[in-house]
């Protein structure tokens, strides 16, 4: 892991997050140990190694805190995405910190915040989370089987341990996404459609594998691809497996289901007495 010192912690969004409606991304690290094989920040310029060594390396945003603490009156009421490139709940946040102090940062700048990750270390900063007026975290959950997980994310946390995070935000009041993005193979379409359905996520979004056709940007991996032909999961089997969800509750598909929380006042304050005598 290498540790630098970053000149700014927040950048304009761009690509589907822009058209989502985020004005800012924050990102308080470059690459991911995770080293999912479908990962399209593998292939994004701001990717410092080739795309085959992606899950190998890291570099730290060591000021990211103090820097967010600087820049964050530019972001105040702003919707902020938290991460793009990166997962600011990756093991090495544990210790370092970094979107924690980023939190604590804009606490008192109450941006419109969603924070998208797959790690379950998410629900050591409820207390943070929950200070804010408008946030959802969003939770990958691609597939509902750990077995498929392990080919396509081996270094990322079981799925159980996501959906024990997603119940843990649900309990403190914080909204939540459910993101089955990309879609991996599933292994039995009924019983994952009904726990999504029973769960009920604020926002439930699907996607296939991403394809630029060879463009620039982002992508799937090869590996990726191979796997998926191998578990013989197609198109058309992502397509069944859509259908079936939109029979309980409403399904975004791709970039349409990353977009900011709601805009929430702050409560008006209620002066002492105003109300005494009044039945």
């Amino acid at each position: 892991m290498e540790l630098i010192e970053s000149k700014s912690i927040f950048s304009p969004a761009t690509g589907f997050i822009k058209r989502g409606g985020f004005e800012w991304t924050c990102n308080p690290y470059i690459g991911c140990t995770f080293g999912c094989a479908y990962c399209y920040a593998a292939f994004l310029p701001q990717a410092k190694r080739p795309p085959e060594e992606w899950g190998r390396w890291l570099t730290a945003k060591k000021n990211a805190a103090a820097l967010a603490e600087r820049q964050a009156p530019k972001v105040a009421g702003r919707a902020v995405y938290l991460s793009s490139v990166t997962d600011p709940y990756q093991p090495a946040e544990r210790s370092l910190l970094l979107t924690r102090g980023i939190l604590e940062a804009l606490v008192g700048h109450q941006p419109r915040l969603t924070v998208q990750t797959r790690g379950p270390l998410v629900v050591r900063d409820i207390d943070v989370l929950q200070q804010f007026r408008s946030v959802r975290v969003n939770v990958s959950v691609p597939t509902d089987s750990d077995e498929v997980r392990r080919r396509f994310e081996p270094k990322a946390p079981p799925l159980e341990k996501r959906w024990a995070a997603l119940h843990e935000l649900r309990a403190a009041g914080i909204s939540v996404g459910v993101c089955v993005t990309p879609t991996l193979p599933i292994a039995d379409v009924e019983a994952f459609a009904n726990r999504l359905a029973e769960f009920r996520p604020d926002v439930l979004v699907c996607q296939d594998f991403h394809d630029s056709g060879g463009g620039f940007g982002a992508d799937t991996g090869d590996a990726a691809l191979a796997i998926r032909e191998e578990l013989q999961w197609t198109p058309a089997k992502y397509r069944t497996f859509v259908d079936r969800l939109r029979r309980d509750q409403h399904v975004y598909e791709g970039e349409a289901g990353f977009f900011p929380p709601p805009q929430v006042e702050a409560a008006e304050p209620v002066t002492p007495g105003l109300f005494d005598g009044v039945a």
